[in-house]
Order: structure tokens, then C-alpha cells, then sequence
């Protein structure tokens, strides 16, 4: 059975803390740390602050790596590939597998056929959370930290996206309003 845990996503909340909620709304995990920089980091800890496992930013640009480390020892490493709607990502060292659609917000890990992790973005009361579904109690940590990673692309793709549709409305023509069947004949361009 998959255990349910909730990542409430307000950027910028408890100064770059967030709490992991599990279904009766109790803090389970605490995710810190933010990435976009060298040497960045996001760290999974218990909410009495022991460090469970750590996302290391070991690389920038358009296909960042990052090393995921549980219980101070290196697991894998997980790197951005180039996809198109639906991405494909392997963590080497776990040998994992992530698919999914970054847009939507919705993938999940696989072991082979054996599902890992499933992650979704749903609507609560006091805004959205990231539901991360895991099936292995000692995989939760990095699960929560590969579900920060993906967060972050899925939120860099759809800017990318938005400034796409922007760039692409300014280069449509422009419809003519029922300002331009005012003007008179004379003015129009027929």
C-alpha cells in the first residue's frame, strides 16, 4: 500500500522550508534548501531536523545533475534529459526510472516494472500540493527530494511554455476590432 504524503507549493514558505504533510495533516518531513545556483542543495529531514537525504546541484544549464545522497552515502544521480510533452528521466544508481508529463505535473518512478513512487499536483482548502504516493517507508526521503527536482522543471518548462505562447501572439496578426469598422472608408486597407 502506498503511503500518501502532501508538499503544500507556496514558493517562498517558512523562508525556503516546507513541511510534508502525511493524509491527517501531520508534519512528517521538512524539505529546505532551494537549487538554481552551484552547489545548491535540498535536504529531507525530520521535523526534529535530522538530516535524512540530500539533492546536491552538482551542475547548471539546460540539463542540470544532481546527486541524491541518503544517510550521508551517495544513492544516484539524476539528470535533466532533452524530451518533448512527455519526459523520460533515469537515476543512475538506483536504477529508476521517472515518466511522466512535467506540464501536468504527473509521473511516476519505476524499479523495473515495480512502481516506486507516483506524484501528482491535487487542490486542497488553503492551495495546491505536490501528493508524492510512495510504496517503500526508507525510500520516502529521496522520493520527496526527486519530487522537488521535478517540481522545479515542470515550473522552468511552463515559463518557457508561457513566454513560447507570448512570443509566438506577437508575431500573429492582429484581428482588426470593431474600432477598425469605425474608421472611414477612406482610411481602411482593403
Amino acid at each position: 500500500m502506498m503511503r500518501q504524503l502532501f508538499i503544500r507549493q507556496t514558493p517562498g514558505l517558512l523562508n525556503g522550508v516546507r513541511p510534508v504533510l502525511d493524509h491527517h495533516h501531520q508534519s512528517v518531513y521538512l524539505l529546505s534548501g532551494q537549487f538554481g545556483w552551484s552547489r545548491a542543495q535540498m535536504i529531507a529531514s525530520t521535523p526534529a531536523g535530522k538530516i535524512l537525504a540530500e539533492a546536491k546541484q552538482l551542475s547548471l544549464g539546460i540539463m542540470p545533475k544532481f546527486a541524491l545522497l541518503y544517510n550521508n552515502k551517495e544513492v544516484g544521480a539524476v539528470s535533466r534529459s532533452l524530451g518533448f510533452w512527455r519526459e523520460v528521466v533515469y537515476i543512475r544508481g538506483l536504477n529508476w526510472l521517472i515518466m511522466g508529463n512535467l506540464v501536468a505535473g504527473k509521473y511516476k518512478i519505476y524499479h523495473g516494472t515495480h512502481v516506486v513512487a507516483a506524484m501528482s499536483t491535487v487542490a486542497g482548502t488553503d492551495g495546491d500540493y505536490q501528493q508524492v504516493s510512495v510504496t517503500n517507508h526508507s525510500a520516502e526521503p529521496v522520493c520527496l527530494l526527486i519530487a522537488a527536482i521535478m517540481d522545479r522543471w515542470a515550473k522552468q518548462k511552463s515559463r518557457r511554455l508561457n513566454h513560447q505562447r507570448a512570443s509566438r501572439l506577437a508575431r500573429e496578426p492582429k484581428l482588426l476590432g470593431p474600432e477598425y469598422h469605425k474608421l472611414p472608408t477612406s482610411l481602411r486597407k482593403n
